[in-house]
């Protein structure tokens, strides 16, 4: 058969298809025409229960309706159509078997021809030139085809026939658990990708120009309301015709199915999902891209030659635009068998997975933590993400920074799946809550750190060796919250992770919750609307996980430190009873200088704080350290007090006794001791002063100045002697 004259019957095939139509709707009209006109004649004639008449049940019908009552055209009309309305069917019928023959031919015509081609590409320039001709006939027929079936509203037919005839052979070809394991082992799907990638190609090679034609003749670019695209479409090859047979496939096949979807290995169920997630994502783009350069070069030079009769510029050309793009992916996920493919993974066992291996690295940090410290090396990821962290983020402590390198591991490309987001934040708040539990108990003094932990077992089979056994002595037992230089480092570290968790962590989540770069857009199904809601939703979660930090910071440091550092301080403290023996019945002559242990009595605080100052976190400010010196002053004077009272009743006996006896220097045991206070006084002040606080805060050493003020003529006296 010629191709003009193929041409011609395919073209006869889609005005059959037209003719067909219009017979069906004029059959529709007129049954309903009659129906309205039946229906109010009926009504009128029928009795009810109360005029004494019978009701009837009797279907409507065109004998008992007189010309004269009604329109004599219609009811003839309406008579002949009804007459014919069995030869009409049947003419749908056959006409939708036709051009439904037809199309399979056509797709088979195009599918033996890539074959060919396959095998033989050193094909002369005018060959060339007669298969272009003949594809671009093939596409004119094809759309002869599509549109007959789509007036007809057999568009569903033209889908099961494309899948089946064009789709379906390359399916075949290519899928096979050889295949989706190549390039690694059994069951670990390392081929899955570019098995994939390879269908998509090859769909678009061969069948790319009809699926543009037909996407360019059913879709609308217009969207509907709310920013969202229609779903329905007369002849949706892309859903379809392509996606639906790959992802039968997939989930068909009992091997395949139980491979990709159910692998019991978390890194090849990720990779899986991730590659045909990858796949789905830009199927409508590789599937309706453009022709390359060199066939629009083609394409320019077949219309440069109209003057040898080729017309094929004037032929119908698709626009595939990136709405069109969007449109069709709108549908591709709107899908039903989207939906159910999407069931098939068993995404909460992923995330048990995975989140045992978080916990199981953090729960072995915790237990090193417990036999070497704080300061133990338990990071056990990648030195370069060790050196990050600590670099951008200010950590210190290699158990935080372990915490840190676990909570963004869960966004990383190979670990996240995008419909475990909420999963995701609620585990990341959960190993932070961890941590907390472990740090809160510390304070508390339920945990103990160091001991006798490692025990070793060495066997050797060498001849005269036998088993042999090696203890690993840890440092010695202790209670870390008894110790204000790890209280104050891990009150530190609080600090920046409180500040991280909604800042650095947040950006980490965001960037791959809702990214920014147009790649990533792509695959992410969400309107920028939806992505700053998630954003906004992902950033309360994180702020609520971080309401636990700040209580344990003050407590930390309000309560442990100062409490620790007021019972370091206070321990010089009992050398203030020892002044009176200094001078009581030595003849020694009146003091100049402060006793030495009152330089010692504020040395915790004052090395603590050159050591700490700049690790303070900003809410604790300096409250911290005015509880310290206000309690220490305290008790000082409460000891000094009780000295003077001493001395005074001392004094009281003596004199009484007429005992008293005046000492060198003119003054009497009391007064020295009264004028060695009043140095100390004035030395501790100096110390006082010298950690930046205001002593007229300080309750205990205005209590001090006044007991000693008395001495301060004593000290004029001997600064003048």
């Amino acid at each position: 058969m010629s191709p003009n004259l193929e041409l011609h019957q395919v073209n006869s095939l889609e005005r059959a298809a037209y003719t067909t139509l219009y017979l069906l709707q004029e059959l529709q009209s007129s049954s309903t025409q009659v129906s309205a006109m039946t229906g109010a004649i009926n009504s009128t004639n029928a009795k009810t229960p109360g005029d004494g008449g019978e009701i009837t049940n009797s279907l409507p019908s065109l004998m008992g309706v007189n010309d004269s009552e009604l329109n004599g055209v219609i009811i003839e009309k309406s008579r002949f159509l009804m007459k014919l309305a069995p030869r009409i069917r049947r003419l749908e019928s056959d006409t939708s078997k036709c051009l439904v023959g037809k199309l399979e031919e056509l797709l088979a015509c195009i599918r033996d021809d890539m074959m060919e081609d396959s095998e033989d590409d050193a094909d002369s320039k005018n060959a060339l030139s007669r298969k272009k001709d003949r594809k671009e006939q093939m596409l004119l027929m094809i759309g002869n085809c599509l549109r007959g079936l789509a007036l007809l509203g057999k568009g569903v037919d033209a889908e099961s026939s494309f899948a089946r005839v064009a789709i379906m052979p390359i399916i075949r070809s290519k899928l096979s658990m050889g295949k989706l394991d190549e390039g690694g082992s059994r069951g670990e799907c390392a081929g899955l990708f570019f098995l994939l990638d390879d269908i998509a190609n090859t769909v678009a090679s061969v069948y790319g120009s009809l699926l543009r034609s037909s996407e360019g003749m059913f879709a609308h670019d217009a969207a509907a309301t709310n920013g969202k695209y229609s779903s329905s479409m007369e002849v949706d090859l892309i859903v379809s015709g392509v996606w639906v047979p790959v992802a039968t496939a997939l989930m068909t096949d009992p091997g395949i199915k139980t491979a990709i979807f159910s692998p019991g290995i978390a890194n090849v169920l990720q990779a899986n999902y991730s590659a045909l997630d990858t796949f789905l994502s830009e199927l409508a783009s590789n599937l309706l891209k453009t022709p390359t350069t060199d066939d629009a070069n083609e394409e320019k030079s077949s219309v440069e030659s109209v003057e040898l009769g080729d017309f094929s510029h004037l032929y119908y050309q698709p626009a595939i635009t990136p709405i069109t793009i969007d449109h069709a992916q709108s549908r591709l996920y709107s899908h039903p068998t989207t939906i159910e493919f999407s069931k098939k993974w068993n995404l909460p066992i992923y995330y048990q997975l995975r989140f045992a291996e978080f916990c199981g690295r953090l729960d072995k940090a915790l237990t090193r933590v417990c036999s070497e410290g704080w300061e133990a090396d338990v990071f056990t990821g990648e030195e370069r993400d060790n050196k990050a962290i600590r670099d951008q983020v200010g950590f210190e402590l290699a158990i935080f920074v372990e915490l840190y390198d676990i909570l963004t591991s869960m966004w990383k490309s190979n670990v996240f799946l995008r419909p475990l987001t909420h999963r995701f934040l609620r585990g990341a708040v959960q190993l932070v809550g961890r941590l907390l539990a472990f740090i809160k108990e510390g304070m508390d003094g339920n945990i103990e750190f160091g001991g006798n932990k490692e025990t070793t077992e060495l066997n050797t089979e060498s001849e005269g060796e036998g088993e042999s056994t090696e203890t690993v002595m840890g440092i010695p037992t202790y209670h870390w919250n008894q110790r204000v230089e790890d209280l104050a480092i891990v009150s530190w570290e609080l600090t920046i992770l409180d500040t991280c968790m909604t800042h650095d962590y947040l950006d980490v989540v965001a960037k791959t919750v809702c990214p920014v770069d147009s790649e990533s857009i792509k695959s992410t199904h969400n309107s920028s609307s939806e992505l700053e809601e998630i954003r906004s939703l992902s950033s309360d979660v994180l702020f609520e996980s971080s309401r636990d930090i700040s209580p344990l910071i003050e407590h930390s440091w309000n309560k442990l430190i100062v409490d620790n550092l007021i019972s370091q301080c206070c321990v010089p403290l009992s050398a203030v009873k020892g002044v009176a023996a200094t001078y009581r019945m030595t003849n020694r002559p009146p003091p100049t200088q402060a006793s030495p242990f009152v330089a010692t009595i504020l040395r915790p605080l004052k090395e603590f704080d050159t050591t700490y100052s700049s690790r303070t976190p900003p809410q604790i400010g300096d409250g911290w350290k005015y509880q310290v010196i206000g309690t220490v002053a305290d008790r000082y004077s409460v000891a000094v007090e009780e000295l003077i009272a001493t001395v005074k009743r001392t004094e009281e006996a003596l004199k009484s006794r007429k005992t008293r006896r005046m000492m060198a220097g003119g003054m009497s045991d009391g007064e020295k001791v009264k004028l060695q206070l009043y140095l100390d006084h004035m030395e501790f002040k100096s110390h006082v002063e010298e950690l930046d606080v205001d002593v007229e805060r300080v309750a205990g050493l205005v209590k001090l100045r006044d007991l000693t003020q008395e001495a301060e003529s004593l000290f004029e006296q001997t600064q003048k002697s």
